[in-house]
């Protein structure tokens, strides 16, 4: 079998997954409420200044979402299917599995992302004018991104969708992670949802009581530089020791290591051993 037929055959099984329609339609709704709630009143730019600001004020949370619903029944899927021993007598071995599994799963989260930028542009086209894409961001500020003010919005919407798309990659590729080590799907997602929303958690409530305590020293860190930092555009903050492209080195570096901790765990291990 060809890589090829491989990858076609693993996205086959991947977007079959029904819970990923159901979790995509619940997200889209809340997703679109959240943006029509309480809509500025029209001026200029204000599509893009809001198109570029809204995955990372609120978008990031439905994207996380999809992909712990998706990534997280990637192994635990042909185990489910009784198509794991089937599986492993692939004649080019386990290692080209996996390689493909986590392939498709960059395909997966490049789909997502686009996906939720595209039913922003679509909302926010209903209430607000669409000119300006390649006006200087400069002309608009208080962007919830910093980034080069002499970028056209063109310039910061490609910036940002490949950001978002490295950001969810990483995020995914531990997700996988945690599925070479448990066996149950409904484990997995608990324990990466619980990761993720234990950030937000600690953001949005638990911070503000210890903000002055030493504590925050140490959490608030955790949280900038951990996963909800990354898809949360905290490495593009004012106060960021990283520049725009050293961010985009920084992820890449961080998810072939994830990429590769995959292929070498995945080769030593068969499964793991937690929900059998």
């Amino acid at each position: 079998m060809s890589f090829i037929k491989l990858g076609l055959m693993e996205g086959k099984k991947l977007f079959w997954q029904r819970e990923i329609y159901i979790a995509l339609f619940l997200c889209t709704l809340f997703f679109v409420m959240a943006m029509i709630s309480d809509p500025d009143p029209p001026g200029p730019l204000l599509f893009w200044k809001t198109l570029v600001s809204i995955v990372p004020y609120i978008g990031y949370w439905f994207i996380a979402i999809l992909i712990v619903v998706g990534v997280a029944r990637c192994l635990p899927f042909d185990r489910e299917q009784k198509m794991e021993e089937l599986m492993l007598t692939y004649k080019k071995g386990r290692l080209p599995l996996l390689m493909v599994k986590q392939a498709v799963i960059f395909i997966y989260c490049a789909l997502i992302v686009l996906y939720f930028y595209l039913v922003a542009g679509i909302t926010l086209a209903t209430n607000y004018d669409t000119a300006g894409l390649f006006t200087q961001t400069k002309l608009s500020p208080n962007l919830s991104v910093h980034l080069n003010p002499e970028w056209t919005f063109a310039q910061l919407l490609l910036y940002e969708y490949g950001y978002m798309v490295l950001a969810s990659y990483i995020f995914a590729l531990f997700i996988f992670l945690l599925s070479l080590c448990i066996k149950r799907s409904v484990y997995i997602m608990m324990m990466a949802g619980s990761i993720f929303a234990g950030g937000e958690i600690f953001d949005k409530v638990i911070a503000k009581y210890i903000g002055t305590m030493e504590l925050s020293n140490y959490l608030t860190p955790m949280y900038e530089y951990g996963f909800n930092g990354m898809l949360g555009f905290q490495y593009l903050g004012s106060f960021s020791i990283f520049s725009a492209s050293e961010v985009y080195g920084l992820f890449l570096l961080i998810a072939c290591l994830l990429f590769m901790l995959n292929l070498f765990t995945g080769r030593w291990r068969r499964y793991g051993s937690l929900g059998g």
